[in-house]
């Protein structure tokens, strides 16, 4: 206790109200005044919605400011964790203190978050109510859609990377994904098992396949929020390189999810009576569809 009876539990929230009661009057001033306050940058909304274990961003940025304290109700960042917690869920600010970021949401980070913006002319605040569901994810993987994870079209000795991203739920370190080529001979492989194309073939791991110039790498996996990442990276694309690729992903949740991609070469569209015409159908099919040439 203080000498004036408070605690220091008081003394914050008397700073604080003080804080709080310079955006009031801040938003009072005349019109004159009111060009020389903080402004925001982006609309907000008061009221957000976020599973547990998800990526979350809340935005604060503003012009015209000195200085930018935030608030978890009631309480100044770091709303009363140690620094252990907050890397246990991720939570920090940007080196502007513009942005919260909340890498993996838990029911504890629900809230009311407030943050304010001040000058020497005054302050604002906005305000924001965060609620966090604790609904399990109860589906097997869905693809998310990328324009890196369809079908692709290159040349010959190119390298080529595709990415694809999943849904897979808040259990991603329990995710596992892999890559297949599909065979269309019929030799000792993996029968595929997914819908799509209702086509039968054998799938062959990507590390079994043995070509003399084409090489494949993996990167590791990585979430994104619920979104699994997954890529194949082939360098030095040759004949036997181009057809078609699977990407399996499993979150123990049956079925596992399957989804094909087509890598095609420039001169493998059509019978074409000449090289040149094969590099200006590639050309007008990569424009068409937006499949990056590399």
């Amino acid at each position: 206790m203080g000498r004036n009876g408070r605690s220091p539990h008081d003394a914050s929230l008397h700073v604080m109200s003080l804080v709080l009661l310079m955006g009031a009057v801040g938003f009072c001033q005349s019109d004159e005044q009111d060009t020389d306050l903080p402004v925001f940058k982006r609309n907000y909304s008061v009221l957000n919605f976020i599973d547990v274990n998800t990526y979350k961003e809340i935005d604060c940025s503003a012009e015209n400011y000195v200085d930018i304290i935030w608030y978890k109700d009631g309480i100044r960042y770091p709303f009363g964790w140690d620094e252990d917690k907050l890397q246990s869920m991720g939570i920090s600010l940007d080196s502007q203190n513009q942005t919260l970021t909340l890498r993996r949401a838990e029911m504890i980070t629900e809230g009311n978050y407030t943050c304010v913006v001040s000058n020497q002319n005054g302050a604002i605040r906005r305000d924001l109510e965060l609620r966090v569901s604790a609904n399990e994810w109860i589906h097997e993987p869905i693809l998310a859609f990328d324009n890196h994870c369809g079908e692709r079209i290159t040349h010959i000795g190119s390298n080529i990377t595709f990415t694809c991203k999943f849904f897979v739920g808040p259990n991603g370190d329990e995710a596992v994904a892999s890559w297949y080529y599909e065979e269309r001979s019929q030799h000792e492989g993996k029968e595929s098992q997914h819908p799509q194309g209702g086509h039968h073939h054998h799938l062959e791991w990507i590390y079994m396949r043995e070509l003399n110039y084409t090489r494949y790498e993996v990167p590791k996996l990585w979430m994104d929020g619920k979104l699994l990442v997954i890529s194949l990276d082939i360098f030095n694309v040759t004949e036997p390189a181009l057809g078609t690729y699977v990407v399996m992903v499993t979150n123990g949740i049956e079925p596992a999810a399957y989804h094909r991609i087509t890598l095609s070469s420039c001169h493998h569209l059509g019978n074409f009576s000449s090289k040149a015409v094969g590099i200006i159908c590639c050309r007008k099919y990569h424009s068409l569809r937006t499949a990056p040439l590399v």
